[in-house]
């Protein structure tokens, strides 16, 4: 069950992290979106990285449990998780503001973002790969 639910947010997270670096070229026209991408882009990773570790899937509406799930299921598997979850912490900061704060989204803040992203993905795919190789 995890596998396959391992699968549906990790299909999903890639597909987000390419219409992010799809739309990336022109922040005047996507920066919000852009923004938007790179958080749920690392929400959908993490949920891939717990569900592959064997934890549960956080079901509130808080993302912020999500780093208590992905510290947890990470500890009990031995993974160091500090990279992954400084830059998780950094799109989870952001969320609220860019889906409902008033203030405009600069190119600046939306090339943070992506960054963090890029790194978070980086930090899950090698994550999700040594697992893959410890089962063999």
């Amino acid at each position: 069950m995890n596998e396959a639910c391992c699968s549906v947010y990790h299909q999903r997270a890639t597909q987000f992290s390419e219409a992010r670096n799809l739309c990336k070229d022109d922040l005047k026209t996507f920066a919000a979106a852009v923004a938007l991408l790179a958080v749920h882009s690392a929400i959908s990773y993490s949920d891939a990285v717990i569900l592959r570790l064997g934890g549960k899937r956080p079901k509130s509406e808080n993302h912020r449990d999500a780093i208590t799930e992905l510290k947890r299921a990470c500890t009990h598997k031995k993974i160091d998780y500090r990279l992954g979850i400084r830059q998780f912490e950094k799109l989870l900061g952001a969320k609220s503001d860019i889906s409902y704060g008033s203030d405009v989204i600069t190119d600046e803040k939306v090339v943070a973002l992506c960054t963090a992203a890029e790194r978070f993905e980086a930090w899950s795919e090698k994550t999700i790969k040594a697992l893959n190789v410890r089962e063999r």
